[in-house]
């Protein structure tokens, strides 16, 4: 029966190994923080570039202090730095290497478990296939010496009515199978996308902040596209051959066990090539896959940036660089395809070479009588058929190595800690009612050596509009983190309530809350749709509610789908002001306890940020809200102002209060409206010149 062509292995490669000026640094993928740089990378211009210096491939456990809701971690004190060797670069050993095969079927063996009467159906149809395929080249001994050669017509026809049979009924059979075996690589490969994104789903922050997000998306495209090639091409690929290799073999030995012990020569003589070749192989498509993560980041970062390319005219700066990487990028992947098609080649010289031995003693035999013709023609044919499968065989070993790899890098992400389930016995949050305390936290990102809160006690209380102010890097935005829990301290606690926040469950904390970020992200579904993601189970009533109180519903009945309408990838067809306001419906429709802001309004204009900010305003009542935001005059009519300098809360009032103590915050004032004053005078100035 004929088997499936197999697609090629060989997938683009590139480093990111070229020195960058400042402005080539908008536009490169800083392999070190979170891609796998490859060992031998060389810098282009003979300088190594920032996040070279040090490979980081193991993904080690991460400080505890960075995993999203890791409830554990009261005794740690910082992170762990990785100054040893352990995160070189781990290479195939070449056993290893010869059981790629294995490594790749190891990972999906769990997956297949979930469907035994798919995989007995495509099982049972391989063995009635296998059969067929022995029985035809072994029917030529029987056709030559019983009925060609005694000009028997009864026996030849005999024999030719029993092939035509077998013939259909494995056609049959094999179309039946095939149609299995579609269903179970589908089913097979859509259960290690779901595993993926599940897994996606219950990462830390600390991870989404230390990694690309091309290094993720890679593999969901080209890991599971290779892993993809594997699973479909298996059954046809590997395991028949495979099954056909060892019946032709016991038909060999049938035949003729002297011919057949010269013939089985063949497999010593085509395992040289690639075990030599194998392990290079592998490691050469290994970097292959770290480096395309690399590119896709870069690209989808250039892609994110194109208002600034187009800006500033970089396009010419941007496609030089891309343009050395990617002819760094055409010589890996010209030798992690030589590789792979020279672990076939060999294998193809050697079987010739034996062949040619096999035929000569095989006519040998026949033609001194110690062997039939018909004996002679089909041990040629098993022999043949043999070479074949061994081909065979040996050209799914490209794809199983390309799937290796894959899933070498997919295991990669698989191994990344999650953030935990809730603590035993976690108890259930109350509405908010009294206050919220930081006892004494100290808290250090990853990878930086001083903390952002350092030994931090405050205490807010509830039922007031809030605000978080100071220097940039000073902490605002982390008190927000770990109010959500998104990180939790490095020491001391977040309590709320008094309840420490990390001994109850997470669902029961988040539900009372609501946030607005400053680049709040809007899916491509309908306004209606957008709004409702803040509670699944809002009525269309509650969403215009909310509309109305974020002040949006006015322009949304404006359009021609009014709720309805599709507001496209990011909600790009919106302004800022509108996306906002959207975000802000989002949050009220929630009714939460707790509104946290952070930086909601510092990408607006003044105009849209003061009507948000008088928007803001009108929804906190009755409610606790927290805004965190370096822009002064959006908290002016704020209840409390707090003000934020090196982890510590140094200043807290009121506005009028906190001017009239002409301390740290005063000096911010008076900073930002000499910018704004400045900023004006310029404004009149172009105007005079025009």
């Amino acid at each position: 029966m004929a088997r499936k062509p197999l697609p090629p292995s060989g997938d683009e490669v590139s480093p990111a190994s070229e020195a960058a000026s400042p402005l080539d640094d908008q536009f490169a993928i800083k392999v070190g923080a979170g891609a796998t740089p490859v060992q031998g990378a060389k810098p282009l211009d003979g300088e190594t570039p920032p996040g070279l210096e040090k490979t980081t491939v193991k993904p080690a456990a991460k400080r505890s202090a960075d995993d999203d809701d890791d409830d554990d971690d009261d005794e740690d004190d910082g992170p762990d730095v990785d100054d040893d060797d352990d995160d070189e670069l781990v290479v195939f050993t070449a056993r290893e290497a010869a059981g790629a095969l294995a490594t790749f079927a190891g990972f999906v063996r769990p997956y297949l478990s979930n469907y035994k009467k798919a995989v007995t159906f495509v099982a049972f149809g391989l063995v009635v296939e296998m059969l067929f395929n022995v029985i035809m080249p072994l029917s030529l001994k029987y056709l030559i010496d019983d009925a060609l050669g005694e000009e028997d017509f009864e026996a030849l026809i005999k024999i030719l009515s029993v092939l035509a049979v077998a013939g259909i009924i494995t056609s049959i059979i094999a179309i039946w199978y095939e149609r299995w075996d579609a269903r179970l690589s589908a089913a097979v490969i859509s259960d290690i996308r779901q595993r993926l994104f599940d897994h996606v789903q219950n990462l830390p922050s600390s991870y989404f902040a230390r990694t690309k997000r091309g290094e993720t998306l890679s593999r969901f495209s080209i890991d599971l596209s290779a892993v993809e090639s594997g699973v479909k091409t298996f059954a046809n690929s590997a395991a028949l051959p495979f099954m056909e290799l060892i019946a032709g073999i016991i038909l060999m030995l049938f035949l003729n066990w002297q011919l057949a012990v010269v013939a089985l020569l063949i497999f010593p003589i085509t395992l040289i090539g690639p075990r030599i070749l194998t392990p290079k192989a592998v490691q050469a498509n290994y970097e292959q896959k770290i480096n395309e993560a690399a590119l896709l980041g870069n690209v989808q970062e250039n892609i994110a940036a194109q208002a600034v390319v187009k800006a500033f005219s970089l396009q010419r700066r941007a496609a030089g660089w891309f343009g050395r990487r990617n002819d760094e990028t055409r010589l890996k992947m010209a030798r992690a395809t030589f590789l792979s098609s020279m672990v076939e080649r060999t294998v193809t010289i050697a079987v010739l070479l034996l062949h040619l031995v096999v035929l000569a003693i095989g006519a040998y035999l026949a033609t001194k009588g110690q062997i039939t013709v018909g004996t002679f023609v089909t041990f040629e044919s098993a022999f043949w058929e043999v070479s074949y499968n061994i081909a065979h065989v040996m050209h799914y070993i490209p794809v199983s190595i390309a799937s290796a790899a894959a899933v070498r890098h997919i295991d990669e992400l698989l191994d990344e800690p999650t953030r935990g389930a809730d603590r035993p016995g976690a108890s259930e949050l109350p509405r908010i009612s009294r206050d919220i305390s930081f006892e004494r936290v100290s808290f250090t990102y990853e990878g930086s050596e001083r903390p952002v809160l350092d030994n931090f006690s405050l205490k807010l209380d509830v039922g007031k509009s809030i605000a978080i102010v100071g220097p940039s890097g000073s902490g605002k935005s982390t008190l927000l983190n770990l109010i959500l829990r998104l990180y939790v301290p490095d020491e001391g606690r977040v309590t709320i309530d008094g309840h420490d926040i990390r001994k109850v469950t997470r669902e029961s904390l988040r539900s009372g809350m609501a946030v607005v970020f400053q680049e709040n992200m809007l899916f491509n579904m309908s306004i209606r749709e957008n709004i409702r993601l803040g509670k699944e189970d809002a009525t269309d009533k509650e969403v215009e509610q909310a509309a109305r109180r974020a002040e949006i519903h006015k322009f949304i009945m404006s359009l021609p789908h009014k709720y309805d309408t599709v507001i496209g990838e990011r909600g790009d067809t919106l302004s800022g002001g509108q996306r906002q306001r959207i975000a802000i419906a989002r949050a009220i429709v929630r009714n939460p306890s707790l509104l946290l802001l952070d930086e909601a309004t510092s990408a607006l204009d003044q105009t849209t940020e003061a009507a948000i900010n008088r928007t803001l305003l009108k929804v906190a009542k009755g409610r606790t809200m927290i805004f965190s935001t370096h822009r002064l005059t959006s908290v002016v009519d704020m209840d409390e102002i707090i003000v934020i300098s090196e982890g510590q809360a140094v200043e807290r009032g009121s506005h009028a209060e906190l001017l009239a103590k002409n301390g740290l915050y005063r000096k911010l004032w008076d900073d930002q409206s000499h910018k704004s004053a400045a900023s004006a005078v310029d404004d009149d100035d172009d105007d005079d010149d025009e």
